[in-house]
Order: C-alpha cells, then structure tokens, then sequence
C-alpha cells in the first residue's frame, strides 16, 4: 500500500464494500493511535448509508476531546489488492475536516500491517 507524506501525517486510500456497493476513498490518515478505522459521512453519500434513530451510538475519548460515532460493518475492506479484509467493523464519523478517516490499529493489527516509512508503503505480512 502506499503511503503519502503531506501536513506532517501520512495517508492512504482504501476501497470499501457496504451491502454489494463498493467505494474508493482518498486522503485517509493511517494514525497507530486510533483504535479504530472512522470514516467522513460525507464520502460514505454514494454508498446510500443513512443514519437512522435506531443506529447505536458509541463514544470514544481522544486527545482532542470526546466523539459520538455509529457503527456499521463493511462487506470488505481493501487496503491492498493482496489485502482484503471480511466483515470489518468501521465507525462513521467526522474526525477532521481535512481528513476523509482513520486507518486504525484494527485494521493494521488485522493485516499484519508493517509500516515502512523509508519507502513510504505498508507491507502486508502473509500468514505464515
């Protein structure tokens, strides 16, 4: 995957499947610090996702203060073309307004994500 260095954060792009609809998103940060992946609702639009009352709203606690996101399960997450992840869970939410999302420590434990940061790419490591 590759990675790219801009306003001193790193981002990707992922592709996201939600019920048979799939969606490439842009300028996601990949933060280690973020437990989970989150992503803008406003990218989520063409996938048709609306927030209904009846959506379970969890809170979260970050440096910045305290966040409200609901939870939704993707169909499959891509982060690579040899990396493709099943019935991922993400949060939906704003984080930045700069920002489309975090790719988050779920996701790269769930992966075997190595970071390199000389290269500027995550490498996968295969199941041994």
């Amino acid at each position: 995957m590759k990675l790219e260095l801009r306003d001193n954060l790193i981002f990707a792009t992922i592709k996201l499947w939600y019920q048979g609809n799939m969606i490439s998103i842009d300028n996601i940060v990949v933060d280690t610090g973020a437990s989970f992946c989150i992503i803008e609702p406003s990218v989520l639009d063409e996938l048709g996702i609306a927030i209904s009352v009846d959506d379970e709203i969890e809170t979260f606690y970050g440096v910045n203060g305290v966040y409200n996101y609901i939870k939704r399960t993707s169909d499959h997450i891509e982060l690579d073309k040899d990396m493709i992840l099943n019935d991922i869970e993400f949060y939906i939410g704003t984080v930045d307004e700069s920002i489309n999302g975090l790719l988050g420590l779920d996701l790269l434990m769930k992966s075997k994500a190595i970071i390199d940061l000389a290269a500027m790419e995550i490498i996968f490591k295969k199941n041994q």
